[in-house]
């Protein structure tokens, strides 16, 4: 079972188009199987699949994990339903929500100029947005599933999440569709990263001083990527979320109000999520360690207003 994943009936029957992955069943009283027994192969219409899952009597299906992209692919385009369906749980949703939209993540970091590419992570975004102000209970949820080690595009995942909760905490009134360009910049943020070489991007030791520059220039690398193809509004966000309320930040040393209040949360998430997980060169600090952290060794990095309000919003506060 171990090259398996299960795959719950749930998400079959809301699927649509044609199946790119075997589906397997584990027959009742045949536990003993050392693997379960194919039931649908891959390439069936799913609306065939549908009434052979409906006919099954199972609730529970597997699938190989090496078509576990596929799947997502599949979920994808149905993850608008899976939202609205007040059947499934929320910790499913989030599961199946942050799974496809990492997934998204790791697609575009690999060719960032792709067109289809952007248009999922444009697609995806929406969804999570629609998601995280549906219920307080949301964002909680998504972030209780990201992981504790630093990957670049789930590290751009956890700070698109945390800004859109600290955006709606700031401006809860604002309507969803504004926060579309706004979410882009944060989940692309680091697309520039895609450009530097990974022995670089996961040194284990402490930078040189030519290394260094190096990722510095992530922010103008990302802005170059995808100057033709979004807003200024998430063009800013990859270009100035590494300035610095006091001005000693990079690529253009903006300070205080220079810096646009979309980018300043950006910035805020982007610095939280990388204390809170493991990376090549650091442990992951528990939350507390990281708020004292951002506070009293960043002094001047943050505009202390919404550093406020972060902290609230993950304290489970409002306003």
């Amino acid at each position: 079972m171990d090259n398996y994943i299960s795959i719950s009936k749930r998400y079959l029957m809301k699927m649509f188009g044609e199946i790119t992955f075997d589906l397997f069943v584990l027959p009742s009283g045949r536990k003993q199987l050392k693997e379960p027994v194919l039931l649908v192969r891959r390439n069936t219409m799913l609306t065939n699949l549908k009434e052979t899952v409906a006919a099954s009597g199972f609730e529970n299906f597997y699938i190989k994990k090496s078509d576990l992209q596929n799947l997502y692919h599949h979920i994808e385009n149905c993850i608008g339903m899976v939202i609205d369906d007040p059947l499934i749980p929320l910790r499913e949703k989030s599961q199946i929500i942050y799974s496809c939209a990492a997934n998204v993540m790791k697609e575009v970091f690999a060719d960032p100029r792709s067109g289809e590419s952007l248009s999922r992570v444009q697609k995806v975004t929406r969804n999570i947005i629609r998601f995280a102000l549906a219920d307080r209970s949301t964002i909680p949820s998504l972030l209780q599933l990201s992981s504790h080690d630093y990957y670049t595009f789930t590290h751009c995942l956890n700070v698109a999440v945390f800004s859109i909760g600290l955006w709606n905490t700031i401006n809860p009134t604002d309507k969803p569709e504004t926060l579309q360009d706004f979410a882009l910049g944060c989940i692309l943020h680091d697309i520039g990263k895609s450009r530097i070489d990974d022995a670089i991007l996961n040194k284990p030791g402490r930078l040189t001083a030519e290394e260094f520059a190096t990722i510095k220039k992530h922010p103008i690398f990302g802005y170059e990527l995808m100057a033709d193809s979004v807003s200024e509004t998430t063009l800013d966000i990859i270009l100035h979320h590494h300035e610095k309320h006091d001005g000693k930040g990079y690529p253009e040393g903006l300070r205080g109000d220079r810096i646009s209040d979309t980018a300043k949360i950006a910035t805020i998430a982007d610095v939280y999520d990388a204390l809170t997980t493991n990376r090549s060169y650091a442990e992951a600090r528990a939350p507390f360690n990281a708020f004292l952290t951002m506070k009293e060794e960043m002094v001047g990095h943050f505009e202390q207003e919404k550093f406020i309000s972060f902290i609230q919003l993950l304290g489970g506060k409002r306003g």
